[in-house]
């Protein structure tokens, strides 16, 4: 793949400066009346800032829903830490959507703290993976982090206590689990009660393409055993979303890595999306 060039990168970072203002004054939606144009360019400016992509469009998604909402504050939470580069990431990246949105950020990495565990079987893609691996050292993680909060332990052991003392509903889920049977227990934080939820949660899930991962093993499994055991809460692809990403990411890996936890049953499911601000089908000028 070519990279880009330092005059084309610098260029796009020139732009993005002079319609900066547009971001101190709020979400602004394109002339189709969605806010698809606004969260690219404030994803490409996160892009040019060095902060990972996939973990800007998820988080950025989650808190411009749970803003509006009304919602004070929501929860952004990793599964699966290892060393902590996405933590590192997610700290950074809150910061810049604060400034930008009426709404704070609390994040959680939950993890074992000591590698993956051994893996139970087939489901556990233990072909691609084995015990001890991903590792954390946690002093050095600990040193780095401002603002997170660590939940460490076996995460069938964690996950209902978590679910139920959040501060914040949940609005943005990374999982990086890679096993079958760790991304299972980790789902259940979507059965949890409505107030720990935001009714929609983007779910980015990072071990799905290529390798030998398939639709009975590893995290594929584990979301496919969630749907066939809820009828009110499934984890759905949020297809086509190459068609709504900046064009300079329409062909990145990490566009085919989302998915939606839709909580049907909750209370604000059916409330208006703030990616859509009003649109109409009026009869264009003659």
């Amino acid at each position: 793949m070519m990279t880009k060039s330092p005059m084309r990168k610098s260029l796009r970072r020139f732009k993005r400066r002079l319609t900066h203002y547009r971001s101190a004054v709020g979400p602004k939606p394109g002339p189709d009346g969605f806010l698809y144009s606004w969260v690219n360019e404030q994803v490409l400016e996160m892009a040019d800032n060095g902060m990972r992509v996939p973990y800007a469009w998820g988080m950025l998604q989650g808190a411009l829903l749970g803003a509006g909402l009304g919602f004070p504050r929501v929860s952004m939470v990793e599964f699966g830490v290892a060393g902590g580069n996405g933590l590192v990431a997610m700290e950074t990246i809150a910061g810049f959507i604060e400034k930008r949105l009426d709404i704070g950020i609390d994040i959680y990495g939950l993890d074992s703290g000591a590698g993956l565990p051994p893996p139970k079987d087939y489901r556990d893609v233990p072909n691609l993976c084995s015990s001890g691996l991903y590792a954390m050292d946690q002093a050095k993680l600990r040193a780095r982090l401002h603002r997170t909060e660590l939940v460490l332990g076996d995460i069938k052991d964690t996950v209902d206590e978590f679910a139920a003392t959040m501060r914040a509903p949940l609005a943005f889920l990374a999982c990086d689990f890679v096993l079958y049977s760790a991304t299972a227990q980790g789902l259940k934080i979507l059965d949890a009660p409505e107030q720990a939820l935001l009714p929609r949660v983007h779910c980015y899930f990072d071990d799905v393409l290529g390798f030998t991962y398939g639709d009975d093993n590893g995290e594929r499994l584990a979301i496919h055993e969630f749907n066939r055991a809820h009828a009110q809460r499934k984890i759905s692809p949020i297809y086509g979303l190459r068609h709504y990403v900046h064009s300079e990411f329409s062909s990145d890996m990490w566009v085919e890595k989302f998915w939606i936890g839709h909580v049907f049953d909750h209370s604000l499911y059916t409330r208006r999306d703030p990616l859509v601000q009003g649109h109409d089908l009026a009869l264009n000028p003659s």
